[in-house]
């Protein structure tokens, strides 16, 4: 297969930038979503009745603000603060990004790939919501599960078991 026909097969060739329209009177978005790194998924389209999107879509960016990694949660509020109208970026799903999070994650890519890249934000996404651990004794002010999970030694044996 030559380089010119891979790069067209590339997910990043089927990316698409539309528009979610507002849902009638009553002001709500014409889109929603399911999925989120809380789900080990992709945030994705689950229904579009505004038009503007597909629903399966896997959702890229929210109004430039990438979204991949981030919890349902998260996506949601990325998408409620946007000013309107509200500019997503989507892609079908397929064989190499599919809606499984961790599938991707797992996958070796070329360093410096967009596909390497892509796992980058991803894991940058994912960092923003990690409480590291520590068995040191926490200091002022610091606040358990908010800066630090505070473990003992004997805890971290027991779970390892």
């Amino acid at each position: 297969m030559s380089k010119a026909t891979v790069k067209k097969l590339h997910w990043r060739s089927k990316v698409q930038e539309s528009f979610v329209p507002l849902g009638g009177a009553s002001g709500e978005l014409g889109v929603a979503i399911g999925g989120g790194a809380d789900y080990g998924e992709f945030p994705f389209v689950t229904a579009a009745p505004g038009g503007g999107a597909t629903v399966g879509d896997i959702i890229l960016e929210i109004g430039g603000t990438p979204v991949l990694g981030l919890t349902l949660g998260d996506v949601r509020g990325v998408l409620n603060s946007c000013p309107h109208p509200i500019r997503i970026k989507t892609v079908l799903p397929g064989s190499t990004l599919c809606k499984d999070l961790r599938l991707y994650l797992s996958k070796c890519f070329t360093p410096g790939s967009m596909d390497s890249q892509l796992q980058q934000v991803i894991r940058e996404n994912l960092y923003l919501r990690a409480v590291p651990c520590t068995t040191r004794q926490p200091r002022d002010g610091e606040i358990s599960g908010v800066d630090y999970n505070f473990v003992s030694i004997l805890s971290i044996f027991t779970f390892s078991i």
